[in-house]
């Protein structure tokens, strides 16, 4: 019999066993009665894979030592009741009220952003047990190319490549998940990552969605307080002190949560802010600059009280307003994981990964939030901020200008098709003073030129039509390059490409 063959039998016995709620993935819902997902695909020819565990309630710390003292290794948490684990097949989980094992599907590991972005650059998220060297190897496979960001966290990849390929990738069981890469990630700049809402049961999948958050009262809404332990010793503490709370209003101002100041430490339902460095008494030491900015504990009742809702801050970083490291922008975030966000993997977002420079929240935030808390009653409009970017935002791109009338008396009114082949991605990094830049167009009649022209402002004509071709100057930062074909009836095409220059 096959290792599979013998954990199918066993999935079998353990639906039979009593019912659950779905397992909330950001890309589908599985219900516990479908069927078992197909076997990973995995690198490791004697059966070893993740799996889904799903348990009847909450897998405590007894349950989980229990697994592993059977050679299963925990590796994140999915709310509510499910757990991602490690370990040879046929897993051993008799007796231990499981209602649900599975494996994730390739089009689980695809975030849904990446049909809407078009980033042309990924983070490749692994399973925190992978070896790195054969991760690399594997996307190099499918034809890839890994782009070196040493601020990354351990356990990803930026990789760059064909969209169309990543469903191959993402079948292979090592793979965690793929979502689109910002441009700062993509140009290889620094980056600071968040470790994600922490959990008693680990960190929550970077796949899965949120849970519920706080219990709510009667009308839908939650009263939380706040208290500072400590403050950073790197900007005056009245300042410190108002930039994190005007992070709280900035969600209260979207959902129905108050925050208010409490009158002691430990409170049930209050949010403990703290500066530390190193150790500070739990078990997520920071590292020192550059590091982990943060980390903040899911609510009740996946972490016990006091702890639930926690925001901690490592000391060690260059707090800032505006400069630096932004203390409004961090705790923005981080006090979303204390409502019970978990991250989104939409670029530009306050809950994305790794932290950007933030004066309020996007509309994915604001939606995250709304599917915990009602609505606030009332929306009040939040002062406009100074913001002091620290890292190069996404040039929008060129809005099509407008076409000259068509001949009349029924002349050609078909445009040319125009493709930019090379480079293959919208978004390119490159440290060179210019770029070549070529690709095809084709007419109905015949194209009679192709042009180019920049955001800095520079223009020229491209050689060849239907085979063209063009090197273009770039300036150090962001340049948006514009090529557009034309017929002889005045009809045009256009296509645009990012380029970054570091």
């Amino acid at each position: 019999m096959t290792i599979w063959r013998t954990v199918v039998l066993v999935l079998l016995c353990l639906q039979a066993g009593g019912a659950q709620g779905p397992i909330r993935l950001k890309a589908r819902e599985i219900d516990p009665r479908a069927p078992v997902s197909a076997a990973p695909r995995s690198e490791n020819a004697r059966g070893f894979g993740h799996y889904i565990v799903q348990f009847g309630s909450y897998p405590g710390p007894a349950l989980r030592r229990e697994l592993a003292r059977r050679g299963i290794r925990v590796l994140s948490y999915i709310p509510e009741s499910a757990l991602m684990a490690a370990g040879q097949a046929p897993l051993d989980l008799d007796g231990l009220g499981v209602t649900w094992l599975g494996t994730l599907a390739a089009s689980d590991k695809l975030s849904p952003a990446l049909s809407t972005e078009p980033a042309g650059a990924y983070l490749v998220i692994f399973h925190a047990d992978t070896d790195m060297e054969q991760a690399r190897a594997m996307v190099r496979r499918h034809g890839f190319e890994v782009l070196e960001n040493p601020s990354l966290s351990a356990d990803r990849l930026l990789v760059t490549g064909v969209v169309e390929r990543l469903a191959d990738l993402a079948a292979h069981d090592p793979v965690a998940y793929i979502l689109p890469a910002t441009v700062e990630i993509a140009t290889r700049r620094q980056a600071f990552w968040c470790p994600g809402p922490i959990t008693e049961a680990g960190p929550i999948a970077e796949y899965a969605l949120s849970g519920s958050g706080w219990s709510k009262d009667a009308s839908g809404g939650v009263a939380l307080g706040y208290y500072f332990n400590s403050l950073t010793t790197k900007i005056d503490a009245n300042t410190a002190r108002g930039q994190i709370e005007r992070a709280f209003q900035t969600w209260s101002n979207s959902v129905n949560v108050s925050f208010a100041p409490a009158t002691a430490s430990g409170q049930p339902r209050s949010i403990d802010i703290l500066f530390a460095s190193g150790a500070h008494g739990d078990a997520y030491p920071f590292d020192g600059p550059g590091g982990v900015l943060a980390h903040t504990f899911y609510p009740v009742p996946q972490n016990p009280e006091p702890l639930a809702g926690d925001m901690h801050f490592d000391a060690s970083e260059s707090w800032g307003v505006g400069t630096g490291v932004d203390l409004f922008s961090v705790a923005l975030h981080e006090a979303g994981h204390a409502l019970g966000l978990a991250h989104s993997s939409q670029p530009g977002a306050v809950m994305y990964p790794y932290y950007s420079q933030a004066s309020g929240l996007t509309a994915d935030d604001i939606a995250g939030a709304r599917a915990l808390y009602p609505a606030a009653s009332s929306t009040p409009t939040q002062p406009a901020q100074p913001t002091q970017p620290t890292q190069p935002t996404q040039p929008a791109q060129p809005t099509e200008p407008a076409q000259p009338s068509p001949p009349s008396g029924g002349g050609d009114t078909t445009p040319p098709s125009l493709q930019i082949v090379v480079p293959s991605l919208t978004i390119v990094a490159t440290s060179s003073a210019t770029i070549a830049v070529s690709g095809t167009a084709s007419d109905n009649v015949g194209v009679a030129r192709v042009a180019w022209s920049t955001s800095n402002g520079d223009a020229g004509t491209a050689t060849g039509t239907t085979l063209w071709s063009a090197t273009v100057p770039l300036l150090v930062g962001s340049t948006t390059v514009t090529v557009r074909a034309y017929d002889d009836a005045g009809n045009s095409a256009w296509r645009a490409i990012t380029v970054v220059r570091n």
